[in-house]
């Protein structure tokens, strides 16, 4: 008699194990639809930039919340992720404004050549052009730099590509402009074989708070009547500022420079449905982001309309059913 009722619990038992089993299946088979992809590629940059840990949190969000494995892939940065999403390369593109608006136009770094098969799918954070040097070099200001050695990050990155621009419009001529990796370019700094080092990143900038812990260094402004100018020319761009106190270095002083948004893309054939999802996964667990990087307390549906492309339908979408106003160059046919 016991046998029999032990059967029947047994019996019983995986019934329901085999029901909770296809239960479980028919549930990630309605998350992922047969036409999305098994796994995605992002295009991040080079170790020492916010990219590198950033997409750390994004990738960890798409394996959590959708069961889709993402991987990162180390580029040069936002010039070679548009060019990249663009030719169906990668199947997310961390990318800045103006170099995202640059390629659709086909100018500066394209050379004529329009990358117009992006589309922006929702926004990350803002980047602060920030720059420092060993306290004892004697630099005080990017007015300094004149005949330095100055390190700004690797080739096809933002800082490789605008902070020699905004020198430029600042009348500084450096001797020598290095590009590497960030954590490169501060071994070089430490050991004196380059003057000072840059980036633009999301704040706050690892290298900065790590190198400081063990060195006195000096944070440097781009002024404000430099960073307006420069500004005037590059409309993507904004002045802004890292309030005192921010870094153990200026903690008596606020940090005038300049900003610019950063974005990720997708190749405009993406499924419509699985941008929705990833979009909507994304801003109902940015947390998972920001606990990756403080920068991402930015990350907000309205920031949206700073796109300088136009959206993904399937980011669209999600946008107009929380009745945020898209702008109409940002929506195509």
């Amino acid at each position: 008699m016991r046998g029999s009722k032990l059967k029947r619990f047994l019996t019983i038992l995986c019934i329901i194990f085999i029901v909770i089993f296809i239960l479980t299946k028919m549930s990630e088979a309605q998350k992922s639809p047969q036409h999305w992809p098994k796994s995605v590629t992002i295009g991040a940059a080079p170790l020492g930039g916010t990219y590198y840990i950033w997409v750390g949190g994004f990738i960890k969000l798409l394996q959590d919340k959708m069961g889709i494995p993402g991987y990162m892939v180390i580029t040069g940065g936002p010039i070679h992720n548009t060019m990249l999403t663009d030719a169906n390369k990668l199947d997310f593109g961390m990318v800045t404004a103006t170099p995202l608006w640059e390629g659709w136009q086909g100018e500066a770094w394209a050379k004529g050549k329009k990358h117009q098969n992006s589309r922006a799918i929702f926004p990350m954070y803002a980047s602060y052009f920030q720059m420092y040097s060993l306290k004892k070099s004697g630099i005080k200001s990017i007015y300094d730099l004149n005949g330095k050695r100055v390190g700004v990050g690797p080739i096809g990155g933002t800082p490789a590509t605008y902070w020699p621009k905004i020198l430029e419009m600042a009348g500084v001529k450096p001797g020598r402009i290095v590009n590497a990796e960030s954590v490169h370019l501060n071994l070089q700094l430490v050991y004196e074989t380059i003057d000072a080092n840059s980036q633009a990143v999301g704040l706050p900038w690892m290298i900065i708070t790590e190198t400081e812990a063990t060195h006195e260094i000096n944070i440097l402004s781009i002024p404000k009547t430099d960073a307006e100018k420069f500004v005037a020319k590059n409309p993507h761009f904004s002045p802004g500022v890292i309030p005192k106190g921010y870094y153990k270095s200026n903690k008596d002083y606020d940090i005038e420079t300049i900003t610019v948004w950063n974005f990720m893309i997708v190749h405009r054939e993406a499924a419509d449905d699985f941008v929705y999802e990833v979009v909507k996964k994304t801003f109902e667990n940015v947390d998972i982001l920001i606990a990756t990087h403080p920068s991402a307390k930015e990350t907000k549906p309205e920031y949206i309309v700073n796109s300088p492309i136009p959206l993904h339908p399937g980011a669209l979408r999600y946008y107009k059913e929380k009745g945020i106003k898209i702008p109409e160059k940002l929506i195509l046919p």
